[in-house]
């Protein structure tokens, strides 16, 4: 446990900041996700059918080359063959031709059938898969643009940028120390998948092409496209709209002495950029497979991928193509995600891949608080208050110059904390022009979010907030606040009272400029150094180690497109990604570009680990949100030592691997003795006992290692030589499996020439098969009505029972929907005969949930008198015909994607169109781990009957 308290020291030491001045704000902001404490009846949403994450009819075949005669090309062969199969049946598009991704696009023409996700005819991919040479048929997906934690565009170097180098997130992960030796990125190429790159900034070197820092790259979509339509491609990357790609890049590459007291953690590696979004929307995976494989084709040495969507599977297009430029030796790293709020197995894609650096986020060290000034008015010297804008944006200059501002009060009573509460009278003048003077309502009748709104349907843009208990103002609407500080209340009481007698009175904001500049840098006592809160989850439901490591992510300064603003803060893993991109620039620039294929190796054994929170004694963080810990350059440069594996993998309990053999080799030039301990993180509990949905907002952590049991505390292994031990790792007795524990933690080798290195581990302490697919705990997701049913188009009301609707108003017929507890490997719908009987898993709708034993799983029954197990088998279950399926899903995401909703069918898959009868859908999710031919491994669900009338 030593050396675990020593890094745990080494962190904490990073974040010291010197003694503050006694006006120095010391107000937390941290932002979080407003709707998840909402209990406005808004959250609960219409049912209604939701968007479909994957293009209609359009799939990605991958295609195997075989044949040794240089003058055939598989792709014209299979093209051939396809019009033999489908004439005139389909539309062929991209063909992708590389030693990691071989395979071409194509669209079919049934399309849209039912306004279905995805919907085709099953015949017709099964006929496309059957082909020679064919390895897989993937349907195309959409992958959304990046969303960002939080936002702000900063106008100089005074504004809330600016750290002292003893705070920058350099210091925290030694980036400093590797640019003081001379690693800077010199002769390491850096490709950066994103919204483009503002190659005009002059801090990312005012050009493009050779000669400049980005030195190439491409446009795969233009401006105009959205994820849905035509791409519009051009050689120009030019970041022209989106901010996001700009802000990486600077992130990477910024140059030094631009006034912000900030670099690139790589300098001077040169950059390629390739645009993969437009000014709005997502981007199809196609595109991102295309856009991998031009980087890989132009060499390009690391490859950074800010973004994602929500997964937590290995094996989507985009993951798989990942993985292999990785396995060809590139470091491709990749964000986790901004799910940490919603809870486990939410890695996104392509993060997920096996191969990849999945890369979490660490706050950093410090916030910049910006000390706004208001005008000599009640002193012979300046006031300082702190800024706010919201929603979730902090430390905004405030942006209004220096022109006076009348003050406007609701009240000559300073102490009256019931203002604004209610809508505000008729006579009250347009607010833009004012600046209000108000104390902040955190104890009385109202809350603060009433006030805010009340001044927001009167245009208030400057609010100076008081009260003399204020802690943390909250974030809403779209307020900038000058926030009174504890010390200073008292001043604005005096404003009030003195604006009651001078009526006429006016303020300014002085924009200071001096020595003292506008900003106070505080020392994140909070979470500085921590595991940002919204850095997303792991394992993948196959119970792979991600994320891989983090790297600072939260509130990083950095550059931006020059007609946006040329500077802005940003948040998210996507900050964390290109700060990794960097480091491993730097290793690669040190060790060798032949380090790459073990990138991923190097940085997990040699990363720090965090802890929960800042108690002393804390357990350390969950590796299933952190990873190996915050990436560690100087350790990943000199370290001497090397583990095979770095990852161990322990799965889930009906498939526990808890004996490993750990490879130790020591590539120094002296013999090394190494005591070998072991260190527990905290465990996760990822699902409440009794419930089918995972935790969402806060994951528990609670004390409950696991067993381990080490073959040998003590090696000595000689220069260039090896020697191995062995570890038995068994699941914690004291964690329920009920509740799918994750349990994690560090083997570690302490080098007596200094080299520490780890292999992390990690494992579900419970059986992820025994977890129910198809959720039923539909209030947990803030649902109206219980799900899955079929929901009445206008009343928003469950169907029990039969009913009849008319095909001639399908508008009229019903909207089927459901949630997912777990993610799935593949979900089916479709449509039965209302007399057949089937055997199924999930109840019509109740308000009960469904209760699965780790026992025997539970029963229920539609069809009176059913017995025996004749429907054993996926196949043999009668259908009246297939509606639709999804391969890889993700579980249902609270206020995202609470639940998926489809139009009753009135088509089949294959286009024809359903009779007149009598109908049931029938639903099927394969639990995790589970096979697909066997139908026992499934959740089934069959709906009430809906008779089709002509």
């Amino acid at each position: 446990m030593r050396r675990f308290q020593v890094l745990l020291a080494l962190v904490a030491s990073l974040c010291v900041s010197p003694a503050l001045s006694a006006d120095a704000p010391v107000y937390e902001f941290r932002s979080r996700n407003p709707y998840l404490c909402s209990t406005d009846p808004e959250v609960s949403r219409r049912i209604q059918p939701t968007p479909s994450r994957e293009l209609p009819g359009q799939f990605i075949v991958e295609l195997a080359v075989t044949s040794k005669k240089r003058d055939v090309d598989v792709h014209d062969n299979f093209l051939s063959e396809l019009d033999k199969r489908l004439p005139n049946g389909f539309v062929a598009g991209k063909k992708y031709r590389s030693p990691v991704f071989n395979g071409i696009a194509i669209k079919l023409q049934v399309s849209a059938v039912n306004d279905l996700p995805a919907a085709h005819a099953h015949e017709d991919l099964a006929s496309i898969s059957s082909i020679g040479n064919v390895v897989a048929v993937r349907p195309v997906t959409i992958i959304p643009r990046p969303k960002l934690v939080d936002q702000k565009v900063v106008s100089s170097p005074h504004d809330p940028a600016v750290l002292p180098d003893g705070l920058s997130t350099h210091k925290m992960t030694g980036v400093d120390e590797a640019h003081a030796q001379g690693f800077t990125g010199k002769g390491i190429k850096i490709a950066i998948i994103d919204g483009g790159v503002d190659w005009s900034h002059e801090t990312l070197g005012g050009g493009f092409g050779p000669g400049f820092k980005v030195v190439g790259g491409t446009d795969f979509v233009g401006d105009d496209y959205d994820g849905v339509n035509e791409p519009v491609p051009d050689d120009d990357p030019m970041d022209s709209c989106n901010g996001h790609g700009t802000h990486v890049a600077g992130i990477i590459g910024a140059n030094p002495n631009n006034g912000f007291n900030i670099s690139g953690v790589a300098y001077e590696a040169e950059l390629l950029a390739y645009r993969v979004f437009g000014c709005e929307g997502g981007v199809a995976d196609s595109i991102l497979v295309d856009a991998l494989t031009a980087a890989y084709n132009d060499e390009a040495d690391v490859i950074n991928m800010s973004l994602g969507s929500d997964s937590g599977w290995s094996e989507t297009t985009i993951s798989v193509v990942a993985s292999r430029v990785a396995d060809a030796g590139r470091v491709v790293s990749i964000a986790a995600g901004n799910s940490g709020e919603i809870g486990a197995f939410l890695v996104s894609t392509p993060g997920t891949g096996k191969s990849v650096i999945a890369v979490g986020s660490i706050q950093k060290c410090a916030d910049s608080y910006n000390r706004h000034y208001i005008s000599k008015l009640l002193t012979d010297r300046l006031q300082p208050y702190m800024h706010a804008a919201v929603p979730m944006v902090f430390n905004l200059p405030i942006p209004v110059g220096e022109k006076p501002f009348p003050l406007y009060a609701f009240t000559t009573d300073p102490n009256e904390q019931n203002t604004a509460c209610e809508p505000l009278a008729d006579d009250v003048p347009d607010l833009s022009q004012y600046a209000i003077v108000l104390r902040a309502n955190l104890t009385g009748s109202c809350d603060y979010n009433t006030q805010v709104t009340n001044l927001m349907a009167k245009n208030a843009q400057l609010v100076i907030y008081y009260d003399s208990s204020l802690t943390v103002i909250p974030a809403s609407q779209t307020l900038a606040l000058a926030v009174s500080q504890d010390d200073h209340t008292e001043r604005s009481l005096q404003l009030v009272e003195t604006l009651a007698k001078n009526p006429g009175m006016t303020v300014t904001f002085p924009q200071i400029t001096d020595s003292h500049s506008g900003t106070t840098d505080v020392p994140n006592d909070d979470d500085g150094g921590l595991t940002s809160y919204f850095s997303s989850w792991g394992p993948t439901w196959q119970g792979e180690f991600k994320p891989a490591v983090s790297a600072p992510g939260g509130n990083i300064t950095s550059t931006y497109p020059v007609a946006m603003g040329s500077w802005a803060v940003l948040s998210g893993t996507s900050m964390a990604t290109p700060f990794l991109s960097g480091s491993a620039a730097l290793v690669l620039q040190a060790r060798g570009k032949a380090a790459a294929k073990n990138m991923r190796a190097i940085l997990e054994s040699t990363a720090i680990g965090v802890p929960t929170t800042k108690v002393a004694n804390a357990l350390p963080q969950s590796l299933a949100q952190q990873g190996a810990g915050l990436v560690n350059v100087p350790a990943a440069i000199r370290v001497a030592t090397q583990l095979s594996p770095t990852e161990i993998l322990l799965n889930d309990t009906a498939h526990w691997k808890g004996l490993h053999k750990i490879s130790i080799k020591n590539n120094a030039k002296k013999a090394q003795t190494y005591i070998v301990s072991h260190t527990a993180a905290g465990t996760t509990q990822t699902k409440p006992k009794g419930s089918s949905n995972f935790v969402f907002n806060e994951v528990p952590i609670v004390d409950a290692p696991a067993t381990v049991r080490l073959s040998s505390t003590r090696l000595t292994v000689q220069p260039g030589r090896s020697a191995s031990l062995t570890v038995n790792i068994a699941p914690p007795k004291a964690a329920d499996p009920e509740t799918l524990p994750i349990v994690s933690g560090w083997i570690t080798f302490a080098g007596s020439l200094g080299d520490y290195v780890q292999a992390p581990y990690m494992g579900i302490a419970g059986n992820l098969f025994t977890a129910q697919a198809i959720s039923t705990n539909w209030p947990e997701l803030l649902l109206s009505v219980p799900l899955p049913a079929l929901i009445d188009v206008d009343t928003q009301q469950v169907q029990v029972g039969p009913r009849n609707y008319s095909l001639s108003q399908p508008a009229k017929i019903p909207i089927f929907a459901y949630t997912m507890s777990t993610g799935s490997r593949r979900i089916v719908l479709d449509l039965i005969d209302a007399g057949t009987a089937v055997k199924t898993t999930i109840p019509l709708s109740s308000f009960d949930p469904v209760k699965i034993s780790k026992m025997k799983r539970l029963w229920s029954w539609w069809w009176p008198g059913l017995a025996g197990d004749k429907h054993d088998t996926f196949s043999q279950v009668p259908v009246a015909g297939h509606i639709a399926e999804w391969a890889y899903e993700s579980r249902s995401v609270p206020f995202i994607t609470p639940y998926t909703g489809l139009n009753f069918p009135t088509s089949f898959a294959n286009g024809t169109k359903v009779p007149a009868g009598q109908y049931r859908l029938l639903l099927r999710a394969l639990r995790v781990g589970g096979e697909p031919q066997k139908e026992k491994d499934y959740d089934i669900y069959v709906s009430e009957q809906v008779g089709l009338q002509a």
